[in-house]
């Protein structure tokens, strides 16, 4: 089963190779200005691009690139002829065919981690202790632990699947149960509970000192109020006792305005990169605007030199005539 997972997670590299395209027409927020984006990849990731940046009106599909060496092709070019931006969604072992006007280059996904290897346990900061006893006081809130069978697949019929298929529609990628019973085969449910009932869970696999975040579900998305904090305070405190030095708090998308990434950095957790290489994102601005220059700059991309994040500044707009 380990084997078949790496296999997968090392397709990803390469494949898809086809290219769905997309236009996308909205408004920027802030300015309201009008804006044209042409989007070749994967639909899941065209939501988080539009949604850093505009709201967004309309939204037709326009073709498909057989494979992501078209991005370069006078075609595509003619296709885009008519947009203000271009984004584009390719596996990594594709990223040199990104146009060289590609302006951003950004992986699909960051990690978010709290502490390090080699520091002091991990601990919950005190305003967030603060909001988890007022919200474990007036929902009745209980954390316990479980490592039973059970249990486990209780957490995915009744949290983990409907979350995920209430969260994102058709759009879901849901692991099936045989997978998700030996993934996590010797890793702990951390399970939220009020009056007796199941409100949300999560995954917990420990190697050494360092704790990972798996796997979440929860009765409805979003959670009910105050549950996430809940349950990710008791966790980091869970983690404490275990001498538990840097937690990974999972996958988010590469903006710092992004509201998983807020969410998690009040919990003190820094982007960082991914053990694993990720699909790249590039956006390519085609013309230029005082408005979408402040867009990009409020969705904060993160990119990375030398493996370290930095914040995508656009650089200034110069006002023709």
């Amino acid at each position: 089963m380990a084997m078949g997972r790496y296999g997968r997670t090392i397709g990803t590299l390469a494949l898809p190779a086809t290219l769905p395209v997309e236009r996308l027409q909205g408004r920027l927020r802030g300015s309201g200005q009008p804006l044209v984006l042409t989007y070749a990849g994967e639909s899941a990731t065209a939501d988080f691009i539009a949604g850093a940046l505009l709201d967004l009106e309309r939204r037709t599909r326009v073709g498909r690139l057989a494979s992501p060496l078209h991005l370069r092709s006078e075609s595509f070019r003619k296709l885009c002829s008519d947009s203000d931006l271009v984004a584009m969604d390719v596996p990594r072992l594709w990223q040199g065919c990104l146009p060289s006007g590609t302006h951003i280059r950004m992986p699909a996904w960051v990690s978010q981690q709290i502490g390090d290897d080699g520091g002091s346990p991990v601990v919950v900061p005190p305003r967030i202790r603060k909001e988890v006893r007022r919200h474990s006081r007036r929902e009745g809130y209980e954390l316990r632990f479980s490592t039973g069978a059970g249990d486990l697949r209780r957490f995915y019929a009744e949290l983990y699947r409907p979350y995920l298929s209430a969260r994102f529609g058709a759009g879901a990628v849901i692991v099936d149960e045989a997978r998700f019973l030996a993934a996590s085969r010797g890793m702990t449910l951390a399970l939220l509970t009020a009056a007796g009932q199941w409100v949300a869970g999560v995954l917990l696999d420990q190697g050494g000192h360092t704790l990972r975040l798996g796997w979440f579900g929860s009765r409805c998305a979003p959670p009910p109020a105050g549950a996430s904090e809940v349950l990710d305070a008791g966790v980091l405190e869970w983690a404490a006792a275990q001498r538990v030095t840097r937690v990974v708090m999972g996958h988010s998308r590469p903006s710092l305005a992004d509201g998983v990434v807020r969410y998690k950095s009040r919990f003190g957790a820094q982007v960082r990169a991914t053990r694993f290489p990720q699909r790249t994102l590039g956006l390519w601005v085609l013309r230029w605007s005082p408005a979408l220059k402040a867009s990009l700059d409020a969705a904060r991309f993160v990119t990375f030199r030398n493996g370290q994040p930095s914040i995508y500044v656009a650089p200034p707009v110069v006002p023709v005539g």
